[in-house]
């Protein structure tokens, strides 16, 4: 079969609503031309055919498209519902703005999340539960728990969030993904955070939060760094700069409050980094000093 032949074919299938001869035909069609069309009609075949976990894989390489339409939108919500992935759903819910859709979603969301507190609640609470203690577990096994609390309620999510919040034994980087997880679900209600460097507990509001590294200062210390390496030295600049990123995730949201100068992080970044001398630093680069070893000490512990 042509690859004409086979879209014909495909097209065919949806007419007649085969859903599973369609879903098979746009795989194929797919895998010779990975396109954002292309990647749509399989999607839709295949949650047509109700292969939601399939359908889910495949939307998530072409995300963005399926919030640009009521349609497409449609098409991903019915997977992510069908797969029990509640807060995934109010995400792509809330990142679309409000409208008239948007609202039949919440009304959609709402009555599947009813349903599953009706029939599934000891899955709900075995999930809260590994939720809840996920500084009990080894670091390495807390990304599976928090791709696990994806299928918890909105207010399930919630309530155990603000507790790893001001959970002093979760790795740092768990804890900011936590809580840009509540910042892409626009809560609107203050909680509290542990903050990374001392003792203090941040008062924060998800919903007014930035994107990680679209800061102020976040964006003027990646500017430095750019201006002093991009054109020196490409590689040793993306390096630094995947670098820089991740920092970035560790002091969110208030990176202000470490980076206290760029221009002083980015020099001891490079400096410590490429093995230069860090001698007759200032106070406050001593103190940036100290801060990126401890991120540096958390990484590592990520690894083990």
């Amino acid at each position: 079969m042509t690859p004409a032949e086979r879209q014909t074919a495909a097209e065919q299938a949806v007419a007649e609503k085969d859903w599973n001869q369609a879903a098979n035909l746009w795989e194929q069609i797919y895998q010779d031309e990975q396109s954002a069309a292309n990647n749509f009609q399989l999607v839709r075949a295949l949650v047509a055919d109700q292969q939601y976990v399939t359908a889910r894989n495949y939307a998530s390489e072409f995300e963005g498209q399926y919030l640009a339409s009521d349609e497409a939108a449609s098409v991903y919500l019915r997977a992510l519902i069908a797969n029990h992935e509640f807060i995934s759903a109010r995400i792509v819910i809330v990142a679309r703005g409000k409208s008239d859709w948007t609202q039949a979603a919440l009304t959609t969301l709402s009555a599947a999340e009813n349903d599953a507190e009706a029939h599934l609640q000891s899955t709900l609470t075995t999930t809260m539960r590994h939720f809840y203690h996920l500084s009990d577990q080894p670091v390495q096994a807390q990304v599976a728990d928090l791709q696990a609390a994806r299928h918890l309620t909105m207010q399930r999510y919630l309530t155990a969030a603000k507790f790893l919040l001001v959970d002093p034994f979760l790795h740092p980087l768990t804890r900011s993904e936590v809580l840009y997880t509540l910042h892409e679900l626009q809560v609107n209600t203050p909680v509290q955070m542990q903050w990374l460097l001392d003792d203090r507990q941040l008062t924060l509001c998800p919903a007014e939060l930035t994107e990680v590294g679209a800061d102020e200062i976040s964006l003027a210390t990646k500017q430095l760094l750019k201006i002093q390496l991009a054109d020196q030295d490409v590689f040793l600049y993306e390096n630094l700069r995947e670098l820089l990123q991740l920092q970035l995730m560790y002091l969110y949201p208030r990176p202000e409050l470490a980076i206290t100068d760029p221009a002083d992080w980015v020099a001891v970044l490079i400096a410590q980094q490429t093995g230069q001398e860090t001698t007759n630093l200032s106070e406050e680069q001593e103190k940036m000093m100290k801060i990126q070893q401890k991120i540096q000490q958390f990484s590592l512990d990520l690894q083990q």
